[in-house]
This record gives structure tokens, sequence and C-alpha cells, in this order.
């Protein structure tokens, strides 16, 4: 019995699929051949077992060389997995000698599988390399990038450094699109990021990843929502929120620096608030700056100080009058609510042109 027969028993509701790659084949179609494969793919039951492997076996590799090879890659990025220990994932992707951009990344795909037999020195190494590579590149195809930020951010998770995770799984997500992850990755991937920019003593772009497709399924999953809770916590600096969080021993385990967070939330409350005064006028007292961060009046100092040497405000302090004047609040991504905040400020400016431009009519009406 064919691959294609057995799919066909095993995976029903696949059977259009089946039919169509089938057809294509034997009418050497290659281009339609190609996109049903990536179709394919996107099916979770397909990518348990040896599906997959079984399928580039018994069918792909009869014409694999006539189809696109960038569709073959993504075909093949999957279908690796299913060939046993990491070492035979290698021994598999060895023999392909294509064109440049395709095996650039199958020589990433190896890199990743050195990486999870732990060879982190050779891996350094090799991602230096592929990116000088892809430099030299021209019309380069997204999955280049795609892959080797993939490589990337898998290095510095499991190096522990956070920064470095954080800002290339952004690209990796940049380059990917999020219909052809698995569900458990963009969970996995979500959840990771966010615990990233947590406990990161230098990221406070909460929005930018609350604006990330993925993250609805953080927001979704019955396991990590409590994660996609904090981040919006955070985002608002919420010290109240944060105070009446509801933890447990297994959370708390996950968090190595609660002072920090405590630090972070006042730090937010602090960016909040500057952002919700107007361009023009940004000054705040230091009870306005307490009320929001919950801290004494003799603390708001050093939380001013501490949020400025970040680079996250500009201003100065008047320490008779106990107000901060503020020239300048890092960007962020606009949320909704933010949104809403400068629909607001613009409403408020244009009742001030108005009257302003009142006032001269009135003027020169009484010269007339």
């Amino acid at each position: 019995m064919s691959i294609l027969n057995q799919h066909q028993i095993v995976f029903p509701h696949l059977l259009t699929i089946i039919d169509s790659m089938r057809v294509y084949q034997e009418s050497k179609l290659w281009k339609q051949l190609s996109d049903q494969l990536l179709i394919y793919i996107k099916d979770p039951q397909v990518n348990q077992g040896t599906h997959l492997k079984d399928l580039y076996e018994g069918f792909v590799k009869k014409f694999y060389q006539e189809i696109d090879m960038m569709k073959l890659m993504r075909f093949l990025i999957k279908a690796a997995d299913q060939y046993g220990d990491f070492q035979s994932r290698i021994d598999f992707l060895k023999q392909f000698k294509l064109d440049e951009q395709p095996q650039l990344v199958i020589d990433i795909l190896i890199a990743f599988f050195k990486l999870q037999l732990g060879q982190l020195q050779e891996v350094d190494e090799l991602l230096k390399k592929y990116k000088q590579a892809s430099e030299k590149l021209q019309d380069v195809d997204p999955l280049v990038y795609s892959m080797l930020y993939y490589l990337a951010y898998n290095f510095y998770k499991i190096k522990n450094v956070y920064e470095e995770f954080y800002v290339n799984a952004l690209q990796y997500l940049a380059y990917t699109n999020d219909q052809d992850m698995l569900q458990e990755q963009k969970v996995q991937l979500s959840y990771e990021m966010a615990l990233a920019v947590l406990i990161s003593p230098n990221i406070y772009n909460f929005s930018e990843l609350l604006q990330q497709p993925v993250l609805i399924s953080l927001k979704e999953s019955a396991q990590y929502n409590w994660v996609y809770q904090l981040l919006d916590i955070f985002n608002r600096g919420s010290v109240k929120e944060l105070n009446t969080f509801q933890w447990n021993e297994e959370r708390k385990a996950l968090i190595p620096n609660f002072q920090l967070l405590s630090e972070k939330i006042r730090i937010m409350a602090f960016l909040e608030l500057a952002f919700s005064l107007p361009k023009n006028d940004r000054v705040c007292t230091f009870q306005e700056l307490a009320q929001v961060s919950e801290l004494p009046l003799g603390d708001i100092e050093r939380l001013v100080m501490r949020t400025i040497s970040k680079g996250l405000v500009k201003g100065r302090i008047n320490q008779v009058k106990q107000t901060i004047t503020i020239s300048y609040v890092v960007p962020r991504v606009l949320t909704m609510d933010k949104i809403d905040i400068i629909n607001k400020k613009f409403g408020n400016w244009e009742r001030s042109l108005n009257g302003f431009l009142k006032e001269i009519e009135d003027v020169r009406k009484t010269f007339n």
C-alpha cells in the first residue's frame, strides 16, 4: 500500500489534499504539489509520530528536486523532527546539497540540533558564520531569517541571556507567519518571552510583546493565562493589582527576584503617569507619583533617578516644589487604551486651538 493510501486511512479529514497531491505528482504540476504540501504540514495530527518522515521517504523523496526549494525546506524542517534522536536528524539533513539559500536553511537546522546536543561553543561560531552569510545574500527568503533567529533565540535561551533571547525571539516572529506555527509552539514561545520580559532588568516595553499575534495563545491558555495577566498588569503599571495578584509556590519559583518585579512595576507606574500628561506640560508632583507607585514620599526621588538612569525618561527634579518636569518619555508600542489617551489629547489640543482662534477673531473684530 502506498504512503498516500496509508495517510488517507489515517487522516480521512485530509482526503481532498491527499488526492490533490497524487494528481499533481502524476501530472508533474510541481508548484501546485508544493503548495499542497505546505497546507498538509500545518495539520497537528500529521506532525505527530513519524507521519512526515514516512511521507518524505515514500513520496516526496521521489521528486524533491523538482519542487520549489524553499517550500521543500518548510517541509523538511518539520519532517526532520521525526527522524529519531538529534544525531539521526543531523545525519538525515547532511545528505542534502542544495543552492545557497536552501542550503543555509539546512545548515542552520543542523546547528539547531547540535545545540540540543549541548555543543554550545560550536553553535556560537556557526551562528556568527551564518549571520555573516545571510548579510551577503540578495532577495533573501524570509525563511532564512526566520530560521536564523530561531537558532539565535534558542541559543540564548539555553544560556539564560534573557534580553538577547527576547530580542531574537521578536525578530523570529517578525519573519515567521504565526499561522505556520503549531499551537503548542505559540503557547510555549509566548510563555518564555513573557517570563523574559518580566525577569529582565532592562526590558520595559511590555506593550511591544502584548501586540504580537501569538500572545493570543497565551491569553487563551488555561495553564499560562496568569502570565498574560501579569504582562497586562505591568503594561498598565498597576501596582495595586500586582499587590493583590494570586501567587502560588509554582509561580513564585519562576521569578528569581521579586525585588526586581517590585521596582519594575513602580517604574511602569511612573511611565504611565508621564504618558498621560499633556506633552507641553509634563509636570507631576511627588505626591501624584507616590499615589500611583504606592511608595512613601521619601522614596520618590530615588524612583525618578532610577528611571532616568535607565534612559526611560528625561527630566529634572525640583526638590523645593517637589515636582518632576519630564522632557522625554521612551516611545512605546501603542495599545488601544494608549490610543484613547492620545485621542483625548488631540481633543484637548483642538479645543485649545479653537479657543485661541476665537480670541484672535475677537481681537480682529475690534479693529474693524
